[in-house]
């Protein structure tokens, strides 16, 4: 393996290094834990900060990638099963994201700019759970999974997810979830020709409310390993009952 592609690996090797074992775990058990430690989860809402953003290694993930980082803080409100809504501000100008089931809203309020779109059939353009760093029963429904299995690793046992979208069912993900307390641990995103496309680390998770697992730090790295961004989450909390109408679109 060449030093470059030794590089892209090392950020994994840290947390999870992977080693052969494979421990034998039905899919329908992996499901079944992950949807009763979750169970009781409602909605979050948090505010995420950018604390290091490289443009040109963001733009190496996709060319419109980087603008996501261009939002320093945003506050994300998720309620499940498919709502979302995430405020950022570009300069002093507030710009407003909401997600409504198959809907989808863009909203600049101070020029009056808004515009709605049917998603349906859009899934990449969805944003979940586990868009926030969240592993739940979501991930059956919004997804279509192709593969479950325990692994054993030198810090624990681990679940490895393999899973598409509907619409590009030729480019898997994979994500690694914590077998003892279901923190989602990383996520690889690879293109149809079997590369990886980018890599998410998640750390420093907090078991907020006794309800979910949610981390406090995101490193997201591409396909040459560079580290690319990092996003750290603040002000998290749990099952507060956001009102529907913060979804209205």
């Amino acid at each position: 393996m060449n030093s470059k592609r030794l590089h892209l690996f090392l950020p994994a090797i840290a947390i999870l290094a992977v080693g052969p074992g494979i421990c034998g775990a039905a899919p329908a058990d992996i499901r079944a834990k992950i949807r009763e430690a979750t169970r009781s989860f409602k909605d979050i809402t948090l505010t995420a900060k950018v604390v290091y953003a490289n443009q040109k290694e963001l733009k190496k993930i996709g060319k419109d990638f980087p603008k996501s980082y261009e939002f320093k803080t945003t506050t994300i409100r998720y309620k499940a099963p498919d709502k979302m809504r995430v405020e950022g501000k570009l300069g002093m100008v507030k710009v407003v994201i909401i997600m409504n089931g198959g809907r989808k809203a863009y909203r600049v309020p101070a020029l009056h700019i808004g515009k709605k779109e049917d998603i349906r059939d859009k899934p990449h353009k969805r944003q979940t759970d586990i868009d926030i760093g969240i592993a739940t029963d979501r991930l059956w429904h919004d997804y279509v999974v192709r593969g479950t299995a325990a692994e054993k690793t030198p810090s624990g046992e681990v679940y490895r997810i393999t899973f598409v979208r509907t619409n590009a069912r030729e480019k898997n993900h994979v994500c690694w979830v914590d077998a003892k307390t279901l923190k989602l641990l990383k996520l690889d995103k690879y293109e149809s020709d079997g590369s990886l496309k980018s890599r998410y680390l998640y750390s420093n998770h907090k078991h907020i409310g006794g309800t979910v697992w949610v981390p406090g730090r995101i490193e997201v790295y591409n396909q040459d390993g560079k580290l690319a961004g990092v996003t750290a989450y603040q002000n998290i909390r749990v099952n507060t009952g956001i009102p529907d109408s913060e979804f209205k679109i």
